[in-house]
């Protein structure tokens, strides 16, 4: 209702607010179900539990796109204009002749209406214009004419439909599965036990000890409160997974956009659509692989061993920057779309990095509900586990918003740096194409705000050789991401285990 409106709160109340209570209660109450039927094998249990979290991350793609694409309704075409036109900024006979151009205005708040001279158009018309660039981003969509401008307000993005449609199906598949989640009676134990069959069998005493200790197992714990107020492992634990949560959000978010904005550009017959979708639901592959294979190699190397060996994410993340510039290094000597056997070792190694960093991701969540089981006891886990998973969602709120303004501060410096170059090679192609000088700060920064002047756009004027600052983007974000992910290692490596017994004693006190 929030996209099919417009509405900026409705967004956030429905698919936040709602959306995050619903994820929260179909999240948290199957794994604490499943610790208590599996006390012997808690990482398996978790990891099972939810690698169909992650299994449902590497389907979602194609159904999206597949729903987003059935939805969507193309915007008004209404011709080029002199940006499109000329890729330089600078028209010629031949062209003006085949077809006559869309003349636009820019109005002070620095959206653009077709000019009242113009030959054709509805002269008032707000409009925007897509060059190539941002029509390759568009891939899949309902846009098939090309670079030009279009009408603002026409078409359907497809999207609110989809996510309704959506909303139905996940409600329908959580009321179905909510019908057979179930939790143990306080005395109950598996059927084999802890020690195994022969054992039992052997010596009956065995058993009653494997159950006593089961059972002790599943009902002691120390109260949450106790935990979050009094311990120092939950703050250690609690910025673990901050960190490490925060480096994969960076990661999820940001690694789409680095295929499609760097290694599209200089390899377009690799990195096609088809490609980058595949891509998509290979880091949904690679978290539930994540989930599950961690989870249960938890259960012999041990809760901290496995988080030690998420640090290995650090300089995963950290030499992503040097791949994207060592890819714009090989390639600028060739013709575009040309490079692609040079760029290819690197594209590879950029894929197989970041769908390993990922499966660090996803195993984070399904190791830490073993994790706090074994520190604080099985009794309040659930508990427990919900504040500690305030980390993640204080990595969703504080994480994209400090990595969304270091890639705003990047995008900023790229931009006075392409003006720049814009103005030495050309200084009226700005006023020609936008209808301002390239002196007037403020509404060049109008132009920005709005997305009517983007890197694209830009680059369409530039002169040609000049190098895309698209690929340096990302610099700021992957070094910060990297730099939490290794607080986050040496938080975790802190870490040293409770004496439930005499903490217990003491919390009584």
């Amino acid at each position: 209702l929030g996209v099919e409106t417009h509405s900026l709160p409705l967004v956030y109340l429905g698919y936040g607010m709602f959306g995050g209570l619903g994820w929260g209660l179909m999240y948290l109450t199957p794994v604490t179900s499943a610790m208590k039927w599996f006390p012997d094998r808690r990482g398996l249990a978790t990891g099972i539990a939810l690698s169909a979290f992650g299994a449902g991350a590497a389907l979602a793609p194609s159904i999206i796109h597949t729903l987003v694409d059935s939805f969507a309704v193309a915007p008004q075409f209404i011709g080029e204009c002199l940006l499109t036109s000329s890729g330089g900024g600078e028209t010629t006979s031949a062209a003006a002749s085949l077809q006559p151009l869309v003349e636009l205005s820019t109005l002070s708040d620095g959206s653009q209406v077709i000019a009242t001279n113009s030959p054709i158009g509805e002269p008032g018309t707000p409009v925007v214009v897509a060059t190539e660039a941002d029509i390759a981003k568009s891939a899949g969509s309902a846009i098939t004419t090309g670079p030009g401008v279009y009408v603002i307000g026409t078409g359907d993005t497809g999207i609110a439909k989809a996510m309704a449609s959506l909303g139905a199906l996940y409600g329908v598949l959580g009321a179905i599965g909510s019908r057979f989640m179930q939790i143990p009676h306080p005395d109950w134990t598996p059927k084999r036990g802890a020690m195994g069959k022969d054992d039992i069998r052997e010596d009956p005493s065995k058993s009653v000890a494997t159950k006593t200790a089961v059972v002790e197992s599943n009902n002691t714990g120390l109260p949450a409160s106790y935990v979050t107020t009094q311990t120092k492992q939950f703050p250690l634990l609690w910025f673990a997974v901050f960190g490490n949560a925060t480096g994969g959000l960076a990661l999820l978010s940001s690694s789409k956009l680095m295929l499609t904005d760097i290694f599209a550009g200089v390899a377009p017959e690799i990195v096609t659509p088809a490609f980058a979708t595949g891509y998509v639901s290979a880091l949904g592959v690679g978290m539930a692989l994540g989930r599950f294979g961690w989870s249960a190699i938890s259960d012999v190397l041990g809760r901290r061993n496995t988080y030690a060996a998420f640090g290995l994410g650090v300089p995963i993340v950290g030499m992503a920057p040097y791949l994207c510039h060592a890819v714009v290094d090989v390639t600028s000597g060739c013709a575009s779309g040309t490079g692609g056997g040079e760029v290819w070792p690197y594209l590879m190694t950029f894929y197989g990095g970041s769908v390993l960093a990922i499966t660090f991701y996803g195993g984070i969540f399904s190791v830490l509900p073993a994790y706090i089981a074994d520190l604080f006891g099985q009794k309040h886990a659930g508990a427990i586990h919900g504040k500690a998973l305030t980390a993640w969602a204080s990595s969703a709120v504080a994480g994209p918003m400090g990595l969304a303004y270091l890639r705003s501060y990047s995008y900023d410096n790229a931009m006075q740096d392409l003006l720049q170059t814009v103005e030495a090679h050309d200084a009226l192609a700005l006023n020609r194409s936008f209808g301002v000088s390239i002196s007037d700060e403020e509404a060049i920064q109008k132009l920005v705000d709005a997305k009517t002047l983007t890197i694209e756009k830009l680059m369409e004027l530039a002169p040609v050789g000049t190098v895309d600052p698209t690929p340096f983007l990302y610099d700021t974000t992957c070094y910060m991401a990297a730099a939490l992910m290794s607080v986050a290692a040496i938080s975790n490596l802190a870490i040293r285990p409770l004496n439930l017994r005499k903490e217990l004693i003491q919390d009584r006190k």
